[in-house]
């Protein structure tokens, strides 16, 4: 297997990094699994469609983290209000399809959320631009609060904590003739695609001069500026990097039960979900989030409601989040990831 890990490090390693016998292992093993065994153990009925659904539900929040990351991980300022960002995605396109054009094919609407997760990431890069530390998480924490407060205070147009209703997205060619808008492999297509898209792109950046500069404004900020570097453009490309993929995984939100309401997309407990996936994961690694956001998900939807009911669950979830940060501060994938680095040196 050496060999081939010499190929693929030649091929992808000077964008991806190099890795170890085992950290490849890793990587073809979990993909195998995600991306070929879940679908097909549910397609032969093995694996239940509630399962399915938990992974591709995963696949949305896992870009929520990553999206998270490379904004707050990377330049160390941390934000609270990242799910106004999906926020924007997910209500543009619902107030649309249910005031403007409901007739219209809801993945026409995919560039348009996709914008307005843009726009009110760069109005929020504006205003908090100047801003460090505290400061700078209070201002997006206030941004999300006033963001839940109007879809209460819209309500004519919101249907304040209801929601609105808008459907599924409608299978494309060539599923269309295999799938309907309700099955669990379907959504789980246009979920888990996207997500390794921007896993890839987002690791890209992340080894380029643009992903050194906003390590180096986490690091020392003064120290960057006189060397001559202008941090804010950075921290400003920091919002962009993170906007979109936050405007496509709110879109994708948006439809996975068809109903968009602020209790789900926009309460303040969404972005401290997000906070919480990136440090179990590993803040600063876009794949530490990635395992993160599965990590969290599969406790939250799929492990702990097997024993514990409501309230108990979401204590239990909690703690162990609790516990993990005590415990592996660096986080759980990070730590895994550098062990499996260390075992293959050895080898």
């Amino acid at each position: 297997m050496s060999s081939i890990v010499d190929r693929v490090n030649e091929t992808l390693g000077p964008r991806y990094a190099d890795l170890s016998v085992p950290q490849f292992a890793l990587v073809v093993v979990s993909l195998a699994l995600l991306v070929v065994v879940a679908p097909a153990l549910t397609a032969v009925g093995l694996m239940s469609g509630t399962l399915l659904r938990t992974l591709a539900l995963a696949n949305i929040f896992a870009i929520f983290a990553m999206a998270w990351d490379i904004q707050s991980g990377y330049t160390g300022y941390i934000s609270f209000g990242h799910a106004v960002l999906s926020g924007a995605a997910a209500y543009s396109a619902a107030l649309l399809i249910t005031h403007v054009v409901p007739d219209i094919n809801p993945w026409l609407l995919f560039p348009v959320a996709v914008l307005m997760a843009l726009v009110v990431g760069l109005i929020l890069a504006a205003t908090t631009i100047r801003l460090s530390g505290p400061y700078f998480s209070l201002i997006t924490l206030v941004a999300g609060l006033l963001f839940y407060r109007s879809t209460r205070t819209f309500s004519q147009w919101t249907q304040g904590e209801q929601g609105l209703l808008i459907g599924r997205l409608p299978v494309l060619p060539p599923f269309d003739g295999i799938f309907s808008a309700f099955d669990a492999e379907w959504r789980f297509i246009i979920t888990v695609v996207p997500m390794l898209l921007i896993a890839a792109a987002l690791l890209v950046i992340s080894r380029s001069n643009v992903g050194t500069v906003l390590v180096a404004i986490r690091e020392n900020e003064a120290a960057v500026e006189s060397a001559g570097i202008d941090t804010n453009k950075f921290k400003v490309w920091s919002f962009v990097l993170s906007s979109i993929p936050m405007g496509i995984g709110g879109f994708l939100l948006a439809f996975f039960d068809g109903s968009v309401n602020p209790t789900d997309i926009v309460l303040l407990d969404r972005s401290v979900e997000f906070i919480a996936m990136a440090v179990i994961g590993g803040m600063g690694s876009i794949l530490g989030p990635l395992a993160g956001a599965f990590l969290f998900v599969g406790l939250r939807d799929a492990i702990l409601p097997a024993f514990l009911g409501g309230t108990e669950r979401w204590l239990a979830l909690w703690v162990i989040i609790l516990v993990v940060i005590v415990l592996a501060r660096d986080g759980l994938f990070r730590k895994l990831w550098h062990r499996l680095d260390d075992e293959g040196d050895a080898e």
